[in-house]
């Protein structure tokens, strides 16, 4: 009997910025093709107004994360997809 063995996804695709790092250029909100990034109201510690993100609709396409002029103040998580499922098979009983 061939029996697949299906493995959900763990994670899904998120962005997150660092508030310390961003300088609130807006690049990365005018680059987001789901607008999942606006350029928030708190001010961080250099006087800009950081981007904030609500990732529940994020591709993890990494647009922001490239045109980003900041190093290190995006970071993007991928979900990665899983494989196709292989039969397994079992000996009769």
């Amino acid at each position: 009997m061939d029996v697949l063995k299906i493995t959900p996804r763990q994670t899904r695709n998120c962005v997150s910025i660092d508030a310390e790092l961003c300088k609130g250029c807006g690049l990365c909100v005018e680059n987001c093709p789901k607008n999942v990034l606006q350029l928030g109201d708190a001010i961080n510690s250099q006087g800009y107004k950081a981007v904030v993100a609500s990732d529940s609709a994020c591709s993890g396409c990494g647009n922001c994360f490239y045109i980003c002029p900041e190093p290190a103040a995006i970071s993007i998580s991928r979900d990665v997809p899983v494989a196709p499922a292989q039969p397994e098979k079992r000996r009769a009983a």
